[in-house]
């Protein structure tokens, strides 16, 4: 259990950071304002509902939540320390769920 707690910690900075250096702090705020009044998502609890958080970013940013998902899932592979191949077939969650296991197994 501590390890999928460190991984959610560790996920949820790397979304904040993510959207932050895509975005802006501004912009960051703005689509975790719009999670939480259309979605009822709170910033902590996007580790543990990782589909609502993807529907909701998909619903805000059209086609333009790929790049944010593949800059998440890339600096996830380099915080994790793993060589990730990211491409369109897989789905966002399931590739969270893929390098959550992983760091279960280091």
């Amino acid at each position: 259990m501590r390890k999928e707690n460190e991984f959610d910690k560790m996920l949820l900075k790397i979304i904040d950071n993510s959207l932050k250096e895509i975005f802006t702090e501004n912009a960051a705020l703005t689509i975790y304002a719009y999670l939480q009044s259309n979605y009822a998502l709170n910033q902590e609890d996007i580790p543990k509902k990782i589909d609502i958080f993807i529907d909701g970013l998909r619903q805000f940013l059209s086609t333009g939540s790929y790049t944010v998902e593949k800059t998440i899932l890339a600096n996830l592979c380099s915080n994790l320390e793993l060589e990730c191949q990211l491409n369109g077939e897989k789905d966002f969650k399931d590739s969270v769920i893929q390098l959550k296991n992983c760091l279960k197994i280091k």
